[in-house]
């Protein structure tokens, strides 16, 4: 049986923390500038919350807030396509549940 030598946990962090930066950092980018990609009153009413395989979840307050974000999903899309190349390929939109 081989022996595993330990590593220290200084020397695991930096790692993992690119690994999340690389698995996480399209989503952490749009959220950071998600008020000046959809408008301040938007943004009040809506989050990005995941995303995956280029798909893009956002939890919107109400039905009104869906719709106008839905409504300016083509435009949304474009702007998020030439911010980050093949990050986000569509936007699903989910009713309520926006933890703030």
């Amino acid at each position: 049986m081989a022996q595993h030598t330990p590593e220290r946990l200084d020397a695991l962090i930096p790692g993992v923390l690119q690994r999340m930066g690389e698995r996480h950092g399209a989503l952490f980018d749009i959220q950071r500038d998600w008020t000046r990609l959809v408008g301040r009153r938007l943004a009040a009413h809506t989050k990005p919350s995941s995303l995956r395989r280029g798909v893009l979840t956002v939890h919107a307050d109400g039905p009104g807030d869906g719709f106008a974000l839905s409504y300016r999903k083509p435009e949304l899309l474009e702007r998020l396509r030439k911010a980050l190349p093949g990050s986000v390929e569509e936007i699903l939109i989910r009713p309520g549940g926006i933890q703030r």
